[in-house]
């Protein structure tokens, strides 16, 4: 089996902000324990620079997006060596986690403004 990984870059003024995706190329969806630990090990990596908040967004296409939270939350507890903090958003059934350093708490705070505010102009957009 072969799955891409990506980082999409969002603009932002204070901080450098990236949504993380993975998806399966055949398209068939089935368990894969290795999963778990190339997406952590992808994620630990990314995650080492100082500057960078990592937006995970839950996939909603399938009707799944509850069960990939969950699946999301147990993987960084079991994982989490304490040096990260994870924010979870949530709005309706789309379920968002920030990700990022926890020395880096200033600017993970205008992240949250941030992210908080997307939400508020995707809702009243609707």
């Amino acid at each position: 089996m072969k799955y891409q990984a990506y980082f999409i870059e969002f603009p932002t003024i204070n901080y450098k902000l990236y949504s993380f995706s993975f998806d399966k190329e055949d398209g068939l969806k089935h368990f894969d324990r290795r999963i778990k630990d190339t997406v952590i090990c992808i994620l630990r990596e990314f995650c080492s620079a100082d500057n960078q908040i990592l937006a995970y967004t839950c996939d909603v296409s399938d009707g799944h997006e509850l069960a990939r939270k969950r699946l999301f939350n147990k993987w960084f507890n079991e994982e989490n060596d304490g040096s990260f903090a994870k924010f979870d958003f949530q709005s309706e059934n789309i379920y968002v986690s920030l990700i990022a350093k926890k020395n880096f708490f200033p600017i993970v705070n205008q992240a949250i403004t941030d992210v908080n505010q997307l939400f508020a102009d995707v809702i009243s957009n609707k």
